[in-house]
């Protein structure tokens, strides 16, 4: 799975621009019924590339990169669905249950995305910036952070802020330290 796209990122800020009044629900639950499509699309993407993957003999490689490349339209696809409902929907309705779901699937796939960042050795600093910008948006709504969103954060930036550092030992009384380099009389080479 890919990164998320910067434009979906960009939700965020537009959290803070002034609503433009309450959304008809019919109108919103319409336009959530698009996002639910996109997303039952790129699940059954997903299902197509895992069965390719599982089923790849040398000669199948074409097949894993048909499904390969189809699920990351579907990905693009419901990326850009959820980006452009909640950029909407969190101005205009921000308490109706659809953007609410939407916000979560919207949490959902930044922790995957982060989780596969931390979990391939990526970028921690990338993984903070994306989970502190889904964080951002429930904190601006005054809504519950999810568990699994909290706990991947924290995860990140321990991983971000590496290993503790080793506490120096001070050598014995009297004895040699051992990280010096130790005095030996000079040889003659005569």
């Amino acid at each position: 799975m890919g990164e998320i796209p910067a434009r979906v990122v960009a939700v965020a800020l537009l959290v803070l621009a002034p609503g433009c009044g309450e959304r008809p629900r019919a109108q919103t639950s319409s336009e959530f019924a698009r996002v639910q499509v996109a997303r039952t699309q790129l699940a059954a993407a997903r299902a197509t590339l895992d069965r390719a993957r599982d089923e790849a003999q040398g000669e199948e490689a074409d097949a894993v990169r048909r499904a390969q490349s189809e699920f990351g339209a579907a990905y693009e696809r419901y990326q850009k669905v959820l980006a452009g409902f909640l950029t909407v929907a969190l101005n205009e309705s921000p308490a109706s249950p659809e953007t609410l779901e939407a916000l979560g699937l919207y949490a959902d796939a930044a922790v995957s995305n982060a989780r596969i960042l931390l979990d391939r050795g990526g970028d921690a600093n990338r993984a903070v910036t994306v989970l502190e910008g889904a964080e951002r948006l429930f904190r601006a709504l005054d809504v519950p952070v999810p568990r699994d969103l909290v706990a991947t954060l924290e995860r990140a930036r321990q991983i971000q802020a590496g290993p503790p550092a080793a506490t120096p030992t001070v050598p014995a009384a009297g004895g040699p330290s051992r990280g010096a380099r130790q005095q030996r009389p000079a040889r003659s080479r005569r």
